[in-house]
């Protein structure tokens, strides 16, 4: 029989394998894994405390946009990690969804990036309508009201006047830079485009619809790992061949995205 001393020898030999074995692996993981994918977003800018990794720099105007954005590289591919949630034929949905390239766009609704871009997409939209649908879904701020609210109003707006509605809506709201979309700005947008505002304020103010903003966020989270707001992601639905930018850029910028992502 094996001598006792031996078989500790034995084990200790075996646990310091498994040691080297599991931090060996640890340590790969680390090499190999630890640098994240450029996703667009602007480099060097100052952090944003409570938003993402991805600092956002002090824009008051979109052409501001311009001085972050000059020889930035373009995004890459992020690989198998990351996918973006299959868009339903009840989504927020702008185009013709056979175009070659779906542009997803995770958005906090009072946020000023967002107001300040909407106007931009809608021409990046037009311009290349033959070859993209826009997709929206919402991105509320952490425990930020006025997006929780905003974004209720437009699904309530959605129940009452289908996709175009929805459209319409935001049309009427983004252009107001820098508001945090009061309740009153809500309600009276509903009236211009149609829609019954009492019925709005109930819809809202029961938060029937909460769960719909809610899961576009923790699907964004989970699917794409989406921290910032606005957030862009670009499938080529031939290739499956997909391009995330974050934060704001040119018009410029994105063309170049897009012409990339869809070759």
């Amino acid at each position: 029989m094996m001598e006792s001393q031996d078989r500790t020898k034995v084990w200790f030999v075996v646990a310091l394998c498994l040691l080297v074995l599991v931090g060996g692996y640890f340590f790969t993981e680390w090499l190999i894994g630890g640098r994240e994918v450029f996703r667009g977003a602007a480099p060097e800018q100052p952090a944003v405390p409570l938003i993402a990794p991805v600092a956002q720099p002090d824009i008051e105007d979109f052409e501001d946009v311009a001085q972050y954005t000059g020889g930035k590289p373009l995004p890459v591919d992020p690989g198998y990690e990351i996918f973006l949630t299959d868009v339903e034929t009840d989504e927020h949905i702008r185009g013709d969804r056979a175009t070659k390239v779906t542009v997803v766009q995770y958005a906090a609704l009072s946020s000023l990036y967002t107001q300040l871009v909407y106007p931009q997409m809608a021409q990046f939209f037009e311009k290349n309508k033959d070859r993209v649908h826009w997709v929206f879904r919402h991105y509320p701020g952490s425990e930020n009201e006025n997006d929780y609210r905003a974004a209720q109003a437009t699904e309530c707006i959605t129940e009452q006047l289908g996709n175009d509605g929805f459209w319409a809506y935001m049309d009427l709201l983004m252009p107001n830079r820098g508001s945090p979309l009061p309740i009153d700005l809500l309600l009276s947008s509903a009236t211009k485009i149609g829609a019954d505002s009492a019925r709005l304020r109930a819809c809202v103010e029961g938060e029937e619809l909460y769960d719909y903003v809610l899961q576009d966020k923790q699907n964004a989270l989970s699917d794409a790992k989406i921290y910032v707001t606005p957030t862009f992601v670009f499938l080529n639905n031939e290739t499956r061949s997909m391009r995330i930018v974050e934060g704001l850029n040119t018009l410029e910028y994105m063309q170049a995205v897009l012409d990339d992502v869809a070759k």
